[in-house]
């Protein structure tokens, strides 16, 4: 609209002038109240997933990974700030410190270089500062810079004086909004004609992408940069702008890419690049959109997925030990484990059978430790034990217990808020540790980076587990991912740490009837053994399973009417 447009530009001319008044300092702290004030928001889970997921091996303390978050936030509104600014002025090209020329200028105007880099510092000013500079290495080719602008920004006014701030600097601009084959068609004639394309990778596009490792996740990266380079013989250099003191601008160059045959190798050979650069910059990496890829619902080639924490009717569940095993086969798990809540017979009586007993089954049990709140897991993948210690035992005397059965692992399951932490400490003083702690389950929330923090700390394994009791379709939303696909190989990875707690896209919402007769059903576990108890629990086991009907092809929940 010509009138919308018109004040969008009119708005923009003025913040740019005003901004251009005020001196950087004020601007920079002012980005950072911004970034400490956004942090309450939906931002603080991405930015802090961001510094999760880079500094995996050595997770930082609350307050540092907090501060981190902040300055990415933070670093996004200086690059507004900083656009603005030279929006207005003149920008000069010894603005710019460009470190790693030796791996850029052997290449400038003999070949087509495609320049890929992350969303971090002043990332918009990197086309206008780079195309100074090489001017004054005698380069006369095209310099384009692929850009799209992000809701609410994408008005027509606003890419007009976007491109005239760059067309200005000697820059063209591509808006990536544009059509494919035309885009295509004019990146490959700047590439063939020895010019220099830049593009921005780190974030999902709707343009062919492929998953690719990074860090400890993985990410989608396009594959269009490697297409481009391959078909016109360039060169891939990846790169990262950031601040320095004051507000200088630094370019750091990495080491040149050739393009393989494989378009996979090559993405993946460019997020080892960016990791590379945007580890030392994690405060600067202005990434506030989710890019990390959840896993899918099959694991990765050589891995497995299981589900260690599962209930049966011999405690408070409402499915055998059958209906989970034959779901854990459609839902692409491995293996799962039974752990009836202060309850063996029903796992011992599976285990001995040589007819029934599914063999993606673990035997466990979870044990009421001193106190109803404190849960204890153990599997038992050798000997399962005939008796099990009575509710209410100390912890330790469990640990204790637990460790004279071969085999035997033992894991912190669904930690408490407020609790966990002094339940390590204790049992890390009297040198009665778990072998693994729950890291990813339902009602763990924002609590996973500092469990995983502890478990990193104290050498424990991390497992991912659903604690099911309704309905086999909730089976596997939460699980452990390890190498291999035997409980032998299972245990091994526990054992060697190289387990990983996964959320998986599944979705599961059995009616609220169904959570309330579950309830009650579980409240009266500790008085099963009195006959009317035991009859008023078999009627509200039957009532519960007769609201849930487990649709195995799409996974979702029915409910069934009471006629």
């Amino acid at each position: 609209m010509p009138v919308i447009d018109g004040l969008v530009h009119a708005v923009v001319i003025s913040l740019s002038r005003l901004v251009r008044t005020i001196p950087w300092p004020i601007l920079h702290l002012f980005a950072s109240i911004v970034g400490l004030l956004a942090m309450p928001f939906r931002w603080r889970r991405i930015v802090l997933g961001n510094v999760r997921h880079v500094r995996a091996g050595d997770q930082p303390a609350a307050i540092v990974a907090f501060y981190l978050g902040m300055q990415q936030i933070a670093s996004h509104i200086k690059t507004v700030f900083g656009m603005l600014r030279a929006g207005s002025a003149h920008v000069d090209g010894d603005e710019m410190i460009i470190e790693g020329t030796e791996y850029l200028e052997p290449h400038i105007g003999r070949r087509g270089i495609v320049i890929v880099a992350p969303h971090a510092g002043p990332y918009p000013l990197l086309g206008m500062l780079a195309s100074r500079w090489l001017r004054t290495r005698a380069f006369d080719g095209e310099f384009a810079v692929v850009v799209r602008l992000f809701e609410p920004f994408r008005s027509k006014a606003l890419m007009r004086w976007f491109t005239r701030c760059f067309h200005d600097a000697g820059v063209v601009i591509l808006p990536a909004d544009g059509q494919p084959r035309q885009l295509a068609r004019r990146l490959l004639s700047v590439l063939s004609a020895h010019g220099i394309v830049a593009l921005l990778i780190d974030e999902p596009t709707p343009t062919p992408s492929l998953t690719v490792p990074f860090f400890d996740s993985s990410i989608r990266l396009p594959v269009g940069p490697v297409r481009l380079a391959r078909a016109t013989g360039s060169v891939i250099i990846p790169s990262i702008a950031t601040y320095g003191r004051g507000r200088k601008v630094t370019l750091r160059v990495g080491e040149p890419i050739e393009p393989s045959d494989s378009v996979e190798e090559t993405l993946t050979r460019i997020a080892r690049a960016l990791e590379k650069l945007i580890a030392v910059h994690l405060d600067q990496w202005s990434m506030l959109t989710p890019i990390w890829a959840e896993p899918s619902l099959a694991p990765m080639a050589g891995q497995s997925y299981a589900d260690l924490h599962v209930h049966t009717t011999g405690s408070d569940g409402l499915c055998e030990v059958q209906d989970w095993s034959e779901q854990a086969d459609a839902s692409a798990l491995r293996l799962i484990a039974i752990t009836d809540h202060d309850h063996i017979a029903t796992v011992r009586r599976w285990h001995e059978s040589e007819h029934d007993r599914p063999d993606n089954v673990l035997p466990g049990v979870e044990i009421t430790a001193r106190g109803r709140i404190v849960h204890i897991g153990i599997l038992f993948p050798r000997a399962v034990p005939a008796e099990i210690p009575r509710p209410g035992t100390p912890l330790l005397d469990v640990v204790r217990w637990a460790r004279t059965i071969d085999g035997a692992i033992v894991v912190l399951v669904h930690p408490l808020p407020g609790l966990w932490r002094l339940q390590l400490r204790r049992m890390a003083r009297a040198g009665l540790l778990p072998h693994a702690v729950e890291t990813r389950f339902p009602l763990a929330y924002w609590r996973t980076p500092a469990i995983e923090d502890a478990a990193r700390r104290y050498r424990l394994a991390m497992l991912g587990s659903t604690d099911a009791h309704l309905t086999p379709a909730q089976l596997g939303r939460f699980a452990t991912e390890f190498p291999g696909e035997s409980i032998d190989d299972l245990v091994q990875a526990i054992h060697e740490r190289t387990t990983r707690a996964v959320k998986r896209p599944i979705e599961c919402r059995p009616p609220l009837m169904v959570y309330a007769l579950q309830c009650v059903y579980s409240w009266l576990l500790p008085f099963r053994e009195q006959p009317a108890v035991a009859r008023l629990r078999q009627r509200l086991l039957r009532r519960a399973r007769m609201h849930v009907v487990q649709d195995n092809n799409t996974g979702t929940i029915k409910t069934r009417s009471d006629d």
